[in-house]
């Protein structure tokens, strides 16, 4: 068959073979430059700045050179196919297709082509030209130019007749699928030898221009009649992807921007259904227009669930039952060269926030001269450009501190006598002046609105402080011998309560800091209600906690803990974080236990506002989109700290916890009439206060009056009684007090 190709290559400067002639590649060496679609057809593709190895700036090359030379003067007949695939209007101020080149070395100097077929525009034309070029006498003339722009997608039959000779020898003919469209006689190039070169060749331009030429034939000598080509004119070839195109091609989009892909092919196509494009942020592409054309539009919306990449992809075309993209006759397209990476188009879905406010000191009054530190939480890390600052109610700025290139902000103040007394602190906003920001690392601004903060109970007093007077000296005492060192109970502070944090990990510091007035205690925080999705890590050493019940040294926790959150539901779980701080004597072992404090942290931020609901006596907190957890309560001895309101009491309720008091006093003096600690530590304890141990009643009357009693309350508790609860009371006596008989849910 005329044409064939053989030894293909795309490596620019290398010989590929038609019909055994050699024709050198001259292309800018990119992936798409030079393909070859079937043994008869080469593709040719041309990008903004594509230039061959030898040309300049201003040239987008795709080529092949014959390597052969024709005579002057010799009669020669070229014959090929060629069609434009579908894409983008042709903008560039020339381009040409192909051309019969003079070979410049005969003359010394560098010519344009005896004669060349070009698009202007989006019309085809044929020039000539002959002179002679050393003296820049050269004549150019416009043989033809089709009246009608050239239907992209359909292929053209082109013959030539020639002889390349500047007297008035020369002569060209030209036809087109058929017709005749020149026929001239007379001086044509420059007196030297000539070469076939066929491609895409132009004048630097944006649009992508792609080209497909095929059963190339060249002989030279005597000229047949041109005859009417045998193969069609529209040769049957199957609808392909040619060209994957995005819009915008390059920057960084974010969650609610619009990406627009385009499918260009080498023929017009008809959709039925709706194709998608699958993406590598996890995203999808829909169609929406092109059917009938050749180029289909896809469109995808950034989530904020999409995954951040560095380079935008397309991964494959997806055609669900009764969807499908063909050409005319009915042949589905080859849907691959539709995977594509946009180089330059990131993604990232998520927006840098201010995720909290904290203030050093929490609380307490601050005078003049003392200094405050204000903290901002970020749901990423961000950088620092100049100096930011925040206003505060009572007149002055912090100034920033420090934290760029992390998840964290600092601020600093000093409280001046010039400042307005206030009872409860405040950021009222964030400052920028020229020349500052704060951005993430892809350079988006931080949404800085979380920052506006009231800190309750810490106050700002300006007023001088009256100095205590000196009191007379009394007579001192005898020294009585020091007591036994006890454990004094810390002080757990928690900034914010209430906390949400961004899943898929997202992190949020907890705010939290311990003190104590006794240097020699041994200080942890027992913190329990961690799920499993979600991670804390101190910032002393970099260690991370996982687990429901875990516990933390004072210097890891005042090191700043930093919750992490690996949630990907689509729900808004809310876990509740109970803190305890506890503080041990190391001489005596002697133990002191703070109060419990919540933290109650969101993930992701709620749609919809939380709601609590509290039922009598149980305790139990249920939050929207979140099923309850059970508690377990331990009990010990110590004055009640229920928190129920006084006028949600029942009568009922009042009668059962009293005599829940009761069986527990009874029970202290049955298992231990002389040591009567039940446990340390106790959310929610029931006193036995009022009903102590009669003189002279035996063990067993204790027990039976204490179980009777027990009885009673779960009975008008719950509305059942397990008895095996009491079984299991007896035979473990010794050890009752650490697993309470209330421990149990009573549901």
């Amino acid at each position: 068959m005329a044409g064939t190709i053989t030894s293909f290559t795309s490596q620019p400067q290398s010989n590929l073979y038609i019909d055994g002639n050699p024709y050198n590649v001259q292309t800018a060496g990119e992936s798409y430059s030079l393909t070859e679609p079937d043994s008869q057809t080469l593709r040719f593709e041309i990008h903004a700045g594509d230039p061959a190895w030898f040309d300049g700036s201003t040239i987008d090359r795709s080529e092949v050179q014959m390597n052969n030379l024709i005579a002057v003067g010799m009669p020669t007949n070229i014959s090929y196919q060629f069609m434009v695939e579908p894409g983008a209007t042709n903008t560039a101020p020339w381009l040409v297709t192909a051309e019969l080149h003079s070979n410049d070395g005969d003359l010394g100097v560098s010519t344009s082509p005896p004669f060349a077929i070009e698009m202007q525009g989006e019309h085809m034309a044929v020039v000539a030209r002959y002179g002679n070029p050393a003296t820049g006498s050269v004549t150019t003339r416009t043989l033809w130019t089709d009246p009608n722009p050239i239907v992209r997608g359909q292929y053209y039959n082109i013959q030539i007749q020639t002889s390349v000779a500047n007297n008035s020898s020369g002569f060209l003919d030209v036809y087109i699928n058929g017709n005749q469209v020149v026929n001239y006689n007379g001086p044509l190039g420059y007196g030297s030898r000539t070469y076939w070169e066929e491609g895409l060749y132009r004048h630097t331009s944006p649009e992508v221009m792609a080209a497909d030429f095929r059963n190339l034939t060249i002989t030279t000598g005597s000229l047949p009649a041109p005859t009417t080509p045998t193969t069609p004119t529209t040769p049957s070839v199957q609808p392909a992807v040619t060209q994957a195109t995005a819009s915008p091609g390059t920057g960084i989009e974010h969650a609610g921007d619009v990406i627009t892909l385009s499918l260009a092919f080498n023929e017009a196509v008809t959709v039925t259904g709706t194709p998608t494009l699958s993406l590598n942020d996890g995203g999808k592409a829909t169609y929406v227009s092109g059917s009938g054309t050749g180029t289909l539009t896809f469109k995808t919306t950034v989530a904020s669930t999409d995954t951040s990449t560095s380079a935008l992809a397309i991964t494959g075309v997806n055609l669900p039952s009764g969807t499908a993209i063909k050409d005319a006759s009915g042949t589905a397209a080859n849907l691959s060269g539709a995977v594509k990476t946009f180089t330059g188009l990131q993604i990232d879905p998520i927006l840098p926030a201010v995720t909290q406010a904290t203030a050093t000191p929490g609380t307490g009054t601050e005078h003049v001269g003392d200094t405050i530190t204000l903290s901002l939480a970020f749901n990423e890390a961000v950088t620092v450009t100049g100096t930011p600052t925040l206003s505060l109610n009572d007149g002055s700025k912090a100034t920033y501190f420090g934290g760029s290139g992390t998840g964290t902000l600092t601020f600093k103040t000093t409280v001046a006598s010039t400042d307005t007394s206030t009872s409860a602190l405040a950021i009222t906003g964030v400052n920028l002046p020229s020349g500052t920001a704060i951005k993430d690392a892809s350079g988006i601004a931080a949404n800085l609105s979380a920052a506006v903060k009231t800190f309750s109970g810490l106050a700002v007093s300006t007023a001088p402080v009256t100095p205590t007077q000196p009191t007379t000296p009394t007579t001192p005492t005898t020294p009585t011998t020091p007591p036994t060192p006890s454990a004094t109970k810390p002080v757990l502070t928690v900034a914010d309560h209430s906390l949400w944090v961004a899943g898929r990990g997202g992190k949020v510091d907890l705010g939290t800091k311990v003190t104590t007035t006794d240097s020699n205690d041994q200080v942890t925080v027992n913190i329990t209600g961690l799920p499993r999705y979600e991670t804390i890590t101190d910032k002393l050493d970099g260690q991370t906690f996982r687990g429901d019940n875990i516990t933390l040294t004072a210097a890891q926790v005042d090191s700043g803990l930093e919750l992490h959150s690996y949630y990907r539901g689509g729900a808004h779980p809310t876990a509740t974080l109970t803190l305890t701080a506890s503080a041990k004597d190391p001489t005596t072992g002697a133990v002191a236990t703070a109060s419990p404090q919540t933290i109650t942290v969101v993930d992701p931020r709620p749609a919809t506002t939380t709601t609590t609901t509290t039922s009598s006596h149980h305790h139990h907190h249920t939050a929207t989109n979140q099923q309850p957890v059970t508690t377990t309560t331990a009990v010990a001895p110590t004055t009640s700290q229920t928190t129920e309101s006084t006028d949600h009491q029942h009568t009922a309720a009042a009668s059962t916890g009293s005599m829940a008091s009761q069986g527990f006093a009874l029970l202290r003096q049955h298992f231990d009439p002389a040591a009567s600690t039940l446990a340390t530590t106790a959310a929610h304890p029931i006193m036995a206060a009022d009903h102590p141990a009669a003189t002279g009643t035996t063990m067993a009357s204790f027990a039976s009056q204490s179980f009777a009693l027990l009885n009673q309350y779960l009975a008008a508790h719950t509305g059942h009684v397990d008895p095996g609860q009491f079984v299991a009371a007896l035979s473990q006596a010794t050890g009752w007090g650490h697993d309470s008989l209330l421990a149990r849910p009573q549901h």
